[in-house]
């Protein structure tokens, strides 16, 4: 079977944390003998983009000259949209220009949307009687809610899609309400997205401490450095707790120097480690104490929280909608509660001391 994928994301390079799990569904599924072909926005950069077996990466182009092609990827297109309102001309332009490269995948079996907006309303109206896979964040259903004739486009994207994959039920809900359809109309899954197996690596956790200069008690953030994130409330919470507690602060993004400037003004012992991939991001999460995920409302499920599972770290999270699925919710801390976020770091840092 050949599988057509249109996303709004897929990584430039290896390493490249940009729809990552895309490329992990991707791989899966090439493993498995599928042939696959993806289309995705075209960078702003000419960095060749590696060949993975089994998938073809189409790059379509939205705007020129190339170096306007800002929408996407760096931070984010949320992050990207909030913060620089002309943001959303490319948004518009790159629905047209996959509009016209969707002919690309005419001789795929299947397709599938990374985000519904724009991709799932692309691929439903292009589908042709194959199935369509459409996958919706909590972003997109907010962004959908708001657009006028929002109902006609939800029912559009359902219409045109065999299946529908929502991180959370109460996602489905939302995007059903909007459409004004009965949920059972239509197959739908409920779960995070994919996250590849973890690799074995031959040594062992004293010697990748080592390694990595890890000495006191470390523990690790891992995602994009934006606000939603909640990474300087992480640091002030830090700063309460121990001067023996150390952070990884592994990502990128715009508020970087920021958090720089406040762990040095906190007295807080950070690393800041840029954008890990491969071996480095193994050896991080197999190393540190515990993976913190400080997020803040409308932040979406952070899959680095089921690689951390999968690793047997210990994770500390903000409740978000879908981690209670996965999760006690009294094993989750109140969003927008800093001081909730400091008592569950103490109470983890008491049990690593016993």
């Amino acid at each position: 079977m050949k599988i057509g994928i249109l996303t709004t994301s897929f990584p430039r390079y290896e390493g490249d944390c940009s729809g990552a799990f895309v490329l992990a569904m991707a791989r899966a599924w090439a493993a498995d003998g599928h042939g696959i072909r993806v289309l995705a926005p075209e960078p702003s950069s000419r960095r060749a983009a590696p060949r993975w077996p089994g998938i073809e990466v189409r790059w379509v182009p939205y705007a020129r000259p190339r170096g306007l092609q800002r929408t996407f990827y760096g931070s984010g297109a949320p992050d990207t949209l909030r913060t620089h309102p002309t943001a959303w001309l490319g948004a518009l332009s790159f629905t047209a220009a996959q509009s016209v490269a969707v002919r690309l995948v005419d001789d795929c079996d299947a397709l599938v949307s990374h985000w519904c907006l724009p991709c799932g309303w692309v691929a439903s109206a292009n589908a042709k009687g194959r199935p369509h896979l459409s996958i919706c964040h909590a972003t997109d259903v907010r962004w959908l809610a708001r657009l006028p004739g929002a109902r006609t486009i939800a029912q559009r994207i359902a219409q045109g899609a065999t299946s529908m994959w929502f991180l959370t039920t109460t996602l489905r809900d939302r995007f059903f309400s909007i459409a004004r359809l009965d949920p059972g109309s239509k197959t739908t899954h409920i779960g995070p997205m994919p996250i590849e197996p973890p690799p074995i690596l031959v040594d062992d956790r004293e010697g990748w401490r080592r390694e990595l200069g890890i000495e006191d008690t470390t523990l690790l953030f891992l995602g994009r450095l934006v606000p939603v994130k909640g990474v300087d409330r992480l640091i002030r919470a830090v700063a309460r707790v121990s001067e023996d507690v150390s952070l990884r602060i592994a990502g990128d993004g715009p508020e970087r120097c920021r958090l720089e400037a406040l762990a040095r003004d906190l007295g807080v012992k950070a690393h800041f480690e840029g954008w890990v991939h491969g071996a480095r991001k193994e050896k991080l999460l197999r190393s540190c104490d515990a993976l913190i995920v400080p997020s803040r409302p409308k932040d979406g499920v952070p899959t680095v929280i089921f690689e951390a599972s999968a690793r047997g770290l210990p994770v500390v999270a903000t409740h978000l909608d879908g981690l209670t699925q996965h999760f006690p919710k009294d094993a989750l801390v109140p969003q927008d509660d800093p001081a909730a976020l400091t008592s569950a770091l103490r109470e983890l840092m008491s049990g690593q001391c016993q």
